[in-house]
């Protein structure tokens, strides 16, 4: 195993080196507007598109140094399309080891292969403290133009979170106030000047049997005007209780903190978190797909996604929610179809758990492989081959509250991430959601969908053929409503057959047909997944 040589001089050129990177990020300061986050000096909207990079376990600095060079990983996230970095980590980083060297800290974690792989991509870090391995990471993405979310994952160093880990709380073991508030000051005190770091948050789970909502609005009032204090550019984000899943409580009290235009909410959810009567996993199994989907959007916008209405509107930005990348799990899969029409729909800010490949350690493991992971366990590939079509949509920003284009929608396709558009035949296929003559539509429910800026209207043909754009929109063929609970299957009736048809993918092509409905009426016995014919009419107006 190689030792790097700790000289005053290398410690100096490495300092030096990581200057050179200016963080310069495309919009700053950010500020909100009812429910949009936008460029404070623009007005126009900047969409959140974060990949969650962790850093808030032992060693306490960002995962994956030792597996490639740091420019290279910050460049596997742009290449993958994403503007932002929700970097974690933990507050006794800050309060209690903010001068340990990071080799020393290898060392006493006994992991060799570790400190070998960061002597070979990433040499200059073995020589930092944990605070100068965070500010080269955000200058480094800074330089790349990814937004930074600093978001305070823990205060011990480590994996989140259970109930009796005794970090989940105030006044938890882990988890004393003052040093929290103390934590989040010196945080952004010390990134006040970079203006890649857009965002800071006050924590990211609360949970435990400590939790109540007097000390959440006293201790969280705190916090945020603490963090504002020191850095009034950045976005504060306020999370809520039982693992970031309830702010409802909200609607009865505001929370009432004088920090300008730069309050932000956030939420999570996974297919095991509770929303409502949700708390099984295999609920996205057991029951109807349509039900279940459909209770979990009610259950979303019962407990969040309120938030985003009315005259008192705020940003809500879906910090966490993820999948297992390697693709094996039915319910992560459902689970993530619906949610993608629930983020699409209402165009949100988001952030994936998680974007990195493994960790340095985690538990007992060392180099535990992360398969939530959008990257492998090299850090140099993704782990799930379908993601850039996966995700296109939700990347994209569909809604500007400036946009003076008129109103129209997308026909998204959630199952592959694809949208629909018109080929050369006249027929209906899926493509990519990018902006296109062919794949913007307009629709009133109950009646026909028009191909923007034609006279041309959807048509079935019958069961089993392709649909198509017509000239001739008069028929009852012409006609679509939604129809099912999840409102995700686009039916019309077919004159011939007498059958109602909905809109479903060809399972041997990128053709969409006309085919029997499935599972549409709540019917409990009816468990056949219904996901090839899940169509949603995404509002866009850019």
């Amino acid at each position: 195993m190689h030792s790097p040589k700790k000289s005053l001089f290398a410690l100096l050129f490495t300092l030096f080196f990581f200057s050179l990177f200016a963080s310069k990020s495309n919009a700053y300061p950010l500020s909100t507007h009812k429910k949009w986050i936008i460029d404070e000096h623009t007005n126009q909207r900047s969409k959140l598109v974060c990949g969650n990079w962790a850093g808030h376990l032992r060693p306490m600095i960002p995962e994956g140094l030792d597996k490639q060079p740091l420019k290279d990983i910050v460049s596997e996230l742009v290449d993958h399309n994403f503007n932002c970095v929700r970097l974690t980590y933990a507050i006794y980083v800050w309060t209690r080891y903010s001068n340990e060297n990071v080799n020393d800290a290898l060392v006493e974690l006994d992991v060799p292969e570790v400190i070998e792989g960061i002597y070979k991509n990433n040499p200059q870090v073995l020589g930092m403290n944990h605070i100068q391995v965070f500010e080269a990471v955000v200058n480094e993405l800074g330089r790349q133009n990814v937004k930074v979310l600093l978001d305070n994952h823990v205060s011990e160093p480590k994996w989140c979170c259970q109930d009796d880990d005794e970090n989940g709380f105030f006044f938890d073991r882990h988890f004393d106030p003052q040093e929290w508030i103390l934590g989040l000051s010196l945080a952004a005190k010390h990134f006040s000047r970079n203006t890649a770091v857009v965002a800071q948050s006050l924590r990211n789970e609360l949970h435990g049997p400590r939790q109540n909502e007097a000390d959440w609005y006293k201790y969280m009032s705190q916090a945020a005007m603490a963090i504002h204090k020191e850095n009034p550019n950045v976005l504060v984000l306020i999370s809520g209780l039982n693992f970031d899943t309830e702010l409802q409580f909200l609607k009865r009290k505001p929370l009432n903190i004088n920090i300008g235009n730069k309050l932000v909410y956030e939420t999570h959810l996974y297919s095991w978190a509770g929303i409502g009567t949700l708390k099984l996993k295999d609920i996205w199994i057991k029951q109807p797909l349509n039900r279940i989907c459909a209770l979990s959007i009610r259950g979303l916008d019962s407990r969040a996604g309120f938030l985003t209405m009315g005259e008192n509107a705020a940003p809500l930005i879906f910090t966490e929610f993820g999948f297992d990348q390697t693709g094996v799990s039915i319910q992560d899969n459902r689970f993530l179809t619906c949610l993608q029409t629930y983020l699409a729909g209402r165009d949100m800010d988001w952030g994936l758990w998680a974007f990195q490949g493994g960790y340095y350690v985690r538990g007992d493991d060392v180099h535990a492989e992360e398969t939530f992971g959008v990257l492998n366990s090299d850090w140099n590939h993704l782990r799930y081959p379908n993601f850039t079509d996966k995700f296109q949509l939700l990347q994209m920003k569909i809604q500007d509250p400036t946009s003076k284009a008129g109103n129209a929608n997308i026909m998204y396709y959630p199952l592959s991430g694809q949208c629909t558009k018109v080929n050369q035949k006249n027929e209906l296929e899926l493509g990519t959601c990018e902006k296109n003559p062919h794949n913007r539509w307009i629709h009133n429910s109950g009646s026909q969908i028009m191909l923007n800026g034609t006279n041309k209207c959807l048509t079935s043909s019958g069961e089993g053929l392709p649909v198509t754009v017509s000239d001739d929109c008069k028929s009852k063929n012409n006609s679509w409503r939604q129809v099912s609970l999840s409102k995700l299957h686009l039916a019309t009736f077919d004159d011939k057959s007498g059958k109602t048809l909905c809109l479903n993918k060809d399972p041997n092509s990128s053709t969409i047909v006309a085919s029997k409905c499935i599972c549409i009426t709540d019917d409990s016995q009816c468990l056949d997944d219904p996901q090839s014919q899940w169509f949603q009419l995404v509002p866009t107006n850019v």
